[in-house]
């Protein structure tokens, strides 16, 4: 496993989009991954050229896209179609993953049947699929931790992956996410062949909270060891946000990379 960044550990702070990148390479990450927001051209251009001098890889970029199970279908079909121009921008970036995050049940799914949101959804996704496996790249749909988050467990996950039915979408596990929605380290071993990115941060085990590993009550390490033990391989990618501290935001990125490195070093999975 390798270990990245994801540059919204810089939100917040003074710390810009090209700095961060150099940052993150000081510090000693292995891959940074992106959120491509706000990208005007010169913005882009300088962040391809600073990630290619840096020699890190961008695993995946990170969508959210709470509107294509939206009600209206006009809006359904915008989306869609979105999605697909942010494939183009990770493919410029040579990155093979879109991280996707559904939205929710709207009204609480009460006036508005949850399966019929809910087949909006796979619909939408197969068809970003089927152009994301034309570009060679994949979708890797990552949990919420919320309760009408339409992908909020394991058990949401297996059946939307088996619902859209689609060899380019696979599943993100964000281990603080699944730790705040009641699925230990165990759960892991049913996404056994469909896991193809990791989010890696602590939480209080109450609400979201993006903390550095280390700072919260996850068993990080635990959820570590079962995805090696299900033969994941790929990224291990520290998502942190909104330093409370913005002035000392160096210090609050190094102490995630530390204590995740070092975590991984005692399992001897990064490599």
């Amino acid at each position: 496993m390798k270990l990245g960044l994801i540059e919204n550990a810089w939100w917040g702070s003074p710390v810009g989009r090209i700095d961060g990148i150099r940052w993150a390479k000081e510090l000693g990450f292995d891959t940074y991954d992106l959120y491509p927001i706000d990208l005007t051209p010169p913005i882009k251009r300088a962040m391809i050229e600073t990630i290619r001098d840096a020699g890190m890889p961008i695993p995946s970029f990170i969508v959210l896209s709470y509107s294509i199970s939206d009600f209206n279908p006009e809006i359904r079909r915008y989306s869609i179609d979105w999605l697909k121009r942010q494939m183009d921008v990770g493919y410029d970036f040579g990155s093979p993953t879109m991280v996707l995050a559904l939205g929710e049940y709207i009204l609480e799914k009460v006036e508005l049947d949850p399966e019929v949101q809910w087949r909006w959804a796979v619909q939408g996704v197969k068809e970003v699929a089927d152009y994301a496996h034309g570009l060679g790249m994949n979708i890797a749909l990552e949990f919420l931790p919320h309760k009408f988050s339409m992908l909020n467990n394991v058990e949401s996950m297996e059946r939307f992956l088996r619902d859209v039915g689609h060899g380019s979408v696979l599943a993100n596990v964000d281990v603080s996410h699944l730790f705040l929605m009641g699925d230990g380290p165990e759960t892991i071993s049913r996404l056994r062949g469909k896991v193809v990115n990791v989010h890696f941060s602590d939480c209080d085990g109450k609400v979201h909270g993006d903390l550095p590993p280390g700072r919260g009550v996850v068993p990080l390490k635990e959820y570590l060891a079962a995805l090696e033990g299900i033969g994941y391989e790929g990224p291990v990618s520290v998502e942190l946000e909104w330093c409370p501290q913005p002035a000392k935001i160096r210090d609050w990125v190094n102490e995630a990379y530390t204590v995740t490195a070092g975590m991984m070093q005692e399992l001897g999975i990064r490599k």
